[in-house]
């Protein structure tokens, strides 16, 4: 009380200085608030915006598993057609396992070849480029996930381009003659096919070994399988239908040993004699 009755005491400029003292620390107080809530903000924002990425990451992270676990069976159909196509004598026989052109019901017209064809998509993290929450990431963490998007990009777009190169094959589905000159217009189609997938291959092994390095934060980042969006069992067993029993399956393992050790569960890969 004594305190206060001297601050009223206070005349003249002695006073006026108290009170501009008592304005300051009253806007250092403001603004050192707006700052630690501004930092909060942000914080959530950036951690908001990596969580929403390491979710498309682990779908990623499953594309580039299958990409890899169907490899043997996409060198053994294009050495097969390639081997075919050396081998024909002015007639064409069509040969297509009918297993090539399973679940893809959409394609109308069958193919003569399949590799998986899935959105390997970035959605997430340009709209985290686009923002400040870019700014607050650590720069090595940044440049990691950086090239794992730009691989997976390079991949999309081969994907897109092979796919529609694929289809100029469409005339190996019909029975009928083929010569000499088709022949090697026909090889050499699928040969540029051949180099697109293999290419693709090699993106779809950079972004899975990025991806068994990366340091995951959010443990909500499997929520698509937990909340049966995504039934990883179907997803594998789809794969060996269409490709055969030369899908890799072990390469889904680096995948499915993180979602066990996320989420609690207990998937275990299908055997070989049981699969479909």
């Amino acid at each position: 009380m004594r305190f206060f009755r001297q601050i009223g005491d206070l005349k003249g400029w002695k006073r006026f200085g108290f009170e501009v003292a008592i304005i300051v620390f009253g806007l250092g107080i403001t603004l050192i608030a707006q700052d630690l809530i501004s930092n909060a903000n942000r914080a959530r924002a950036t951690r908001e915006a990596t969580d929403a990425v390491e979710v498309d990451l682990v779908m990623l992270y499953l594309h580039s598993s299958e990409r890899l676990a169907v490899e043997p069976c996409r060198r053994e159909q294009f050495r097969a057609l390639a081997d075919r196509l050396q081998r024909s004598d002015g007639y064409w026989t069509a040969q297509i396992p009918a297993s090539i052109n399973l679940h893809a019901d959409t394609m109308v017209l069958p193919r003569v070849l399949r590799s998986p064809h899935r959105p390997w998509s970035d959605a997430t993290w340009r709209a985290l480029l686009s923002s400040d929450a870019a700014i607050n990431m650590d720069r090595q963490r940044f440049t990691h996930i950086s090239s794992i998007f730009s691989s997976a990009q390079m991949l999309r777009d081969r994907q897109v381009a092979a796919f529609d190169l694929a289809g100029e094959l469409s005339h190996l589905s019909i029975s009928g003659p083929l010569d000499a000159a088709q022949r090697r217009d026909t090889y050499a189609i699928l040969s540029r096919l051949a180099s697109m997938e293999g290419i693709m291959t090699v993106h779809g092994r950079q972004v899975h070994q990025a991806l068994t390095e990366i340091e995951f934060h959010n443990e909500q980042r499997f929520i698509r399988f937990t909340s049966g969006d995504v039934d990883l069992a179907d997803f594998i067993a789809k794969d060996v239908e269409i490709y055969g029993t030369c899908v890799d399956t072990t390469q889904f393992q680096p995948f499915i040993d993180d979602l066990n050790a996320t989420t609690g569960m207990n998937f275990t890969l299908a055997s070989p004699s049981t699969a479909p």
